[in-house]
């Protein structure tokens, strides 16, 4: 993990690039455009920015575990330049100084929240998500069934009006639905993916608080009286 501290930003990069050429695909196509003409309650459009948004906050925290990773691969080293102003610099200070194992437990759990706290808001949009789809769906049944009863005659122009609603209707609960489940999965993985890498940082940073320093192990090996424990 430590010797590719760039693979999770240019994963999410990737997959970031892929969602927009398919975007833009479906925008050429005009399906986009038949799912935001149609929806008079503006749920599509508004999912698909939430999306995007949250995907553009998926990418910060990549960036962010990527840079902590760096600390990590620099810190046996100390090296000031790259350890300076980081989350979990202090961090493993505090682990190293710590004696007791209750104390280092309780400072692990602190830098994992640290480090899994803001994912939290992701996977609340990812339910919301869902939720939203849900709404749009029972919003998009209501106004099928609401035509139905001003439905008077069996006239053939109220009849194609009915017909026109109901439909408008149907593709209000199916566009929802299918963007809520699409947006949602595509989230989740994202935010699984930065979850684990975060677990990883942590279980690499005990291990990392538990290494001698290079300085330390090179002072050990050169003086041998340190070296023998007899000083």
């Amino acid at each position: 993990m430590t010797k590719h501290a760039w693979v999770l930003p240019l994963q999410w990069l990737w997959l970031f690039s892929l969602l927009l050429v398919s975007l833009v695909i479906l925008w050429d196509q005009g399906l986009l455009q038949v799912m935001f003409a149609t929806d008079n309650t503006y749920l599509c459009p508004f999912m698909v920015a939430l999306f995007l948004l949250t995907c553009l906050h998926c990418g910060y925290r990549s960036l962010f575990l990527a840079q902590q990773i760096q600390v990590l691969v620099a810190w046996p080293q100390r090296h000031p330049h790259k350890t300076a102003d980081s989350l979990i610099f202090g961090y493993l200070q505090e682990l190293q100084a710590l004696p007791q194992p209750q104390d280092k437990q309780l400072t692990a759990e602190l830098l994992g929240e640290a480090l899994r706290g803001q994912h939290q808001v992701g996977w609340f949009i990812t339910g919301l998500l869902i939720k939203l789809g849900l709404l749009g769906t029972v919003v998009g049944f209501v106004m099928m069934l609401g035509s139905m009863t001003e439905l008077s005659s069996l006239d053939i122009a109220q009849v194609q009006t009915l017909m026109q609603q109901m439909t408008q209707g149907m593709k209000i609960a199916l566009n929802t639905t299918i963007i809520g489940l699409v947006a949602s999965s595509l989230l989740g993985l994202q935010y699984l993916i930065l979850d684990r890498t975060a677990d990883q940082i942590l279980i690499a940073a005990i291990q990392a608080s538990q290494l001698p320093l290079a300085t330390e192990t090179l002072e050990a090996n050169t003086n041998p009286e340190v070296a023998d424990g007899t000083v």
